[in-house]
C-alpha cells in the first residue's frame, strides 16, 4: 500500500508536490481553526449563564457578582462583555456602537485562516489539472517523436491514465477542504449570531437597571471600604 501511494505521489511530478503542500496548508488550518473556536474559547457556559441571568443580578444590585466572572475569563464573549460594562460610554447607543465595533474585529480574528482554505480550494484543482495536460503533452510528444510507427494503445492508456493523478490528487485535496471551510463558516456565524444576541440583552439590563450608576456606587463601596481600613488601621 505504502509502495503504490508513493508511486501516485511521484507520478504527478512537480505539481504533485504542490498539491502535497496544499493539502499540509488546509490541514494545519483546519486543526488551528477548530481549537480556536471551541465554545469554552468563543462562548463559555459560565459566561453565557451570567449574561442571560444579568437582568436578575442588576435587579438586586448584584454587578459585582456579574463583573467578577467576566473579569475572571479571557474568552471572545467575556473581553466583548467588559467593553459593554464599561464606564467609558455614556449611554447605550454610544455602548452599542463601541460593542458592535469590538465584535466585528473579534469576529475577524475568529475568521482568520478561512481566506487561506479558500485559496487551497481555489489552486489544488488547478494544479491538478496542469499537471494532467502537462502530463498528457508529454505523453502524445513522445509518440509524436515516433514518426510513422503505431503506437501501443496500452502505453497510450498507461501513460493518460499516469497524467490524470494529478487531477484525482487536487479534486482528492479540495472537497475535503471545502467541506471544512463551509463548517467553520456556519460556525462562526453561528456563534456570531449568538453573541449579537447576547450582548443586546446585556446591554438592556444593564441601563435598563441604572447603567452607570453600577459602576459610581462600586466606587463609593470602595472609597468606604478604604476609608473603614484607614481608621481601623488608626
Amino acid at each position: 500500500m505504502n509502495h503504490q501511494i508513493w508511486e501516485f505521489l511521484l507520478s504527478g511530478g512537480i505539481f504533485m508536490l504542490f498539491i502535497v503542500i496544499c493539502s499540509f496548508i488546509a490541514v494545519s488550518v483546519v486543526i488551528h481553526r477548530f481549537l480556536s473556536l471551541r465554545r469554552q474559547a468563543v462562548l463559555p457556559k459560565e459566561v453565557v449563564e451570567v449574561i442571560e441571568k444579568a437582568g436578575a443580578s442588576f435587579g438586586r444590585g448584584n454587578f459585582s457578582t456579574v463583573m467578577s466572572t467576566i473579569e475572571k475569563n479571557n474568552s471572545v464573549l467575556a473581553r466583548i462583555s467588559r467593553l459593554a460594562l464599561s464606564s467609558e460610554f455614556d449611554n447605550r447607543e454610544e455602548a452599542s456602537e463601541g460593542v458592535e465595533a469590538v465584535a466585528r474585529e473579534e469576529v475577524l480574528k475568529l475568521q482568520s485562516g478561512l481566506a487561506v482554505l479558500e485559496v487551497v480550494i481555489t489552486i489544488s484543482p488547478l494544479l491538478g489539472l496542469l499537471g494532467t495536460v502537462s502530463g498528457l503533452v508529454g505523453v502524445f510528444s513522445t509518440f509524436g517523436d515516433a514518426g510513422a510507427e503505431i503506437p501501443d494503445p496500452s502505453i497510450l492508456a498507461a501513460g493518460i491514465a499516469k497524467a490524470l493523478n494529478t487531477t484525482i490528487g487536487g479534486l482528492a485535496v479540495a472537497v475535503p477542504t471545502v467541506v471544512a471551510h463551509s463548517y467553520l463558516s456556519k460556525r462562526i456565524e453561528g456563534m456570531a449570531l449568538r453573541m449579537e444576541v447576547l450582548m443586546a440583552s446585556l446591554l438592556h439590563a444593564y441601563y435598563h437597571n441604572g447603567g452607570g450608576t453600577f459602576q459610581m456606587d462600586a466606587g463609593v463601596s470602595s472609597d468606604q471600604s478604604e476609608e473603614q481600613r484607614e481608621s481601623s488601621e488608626a
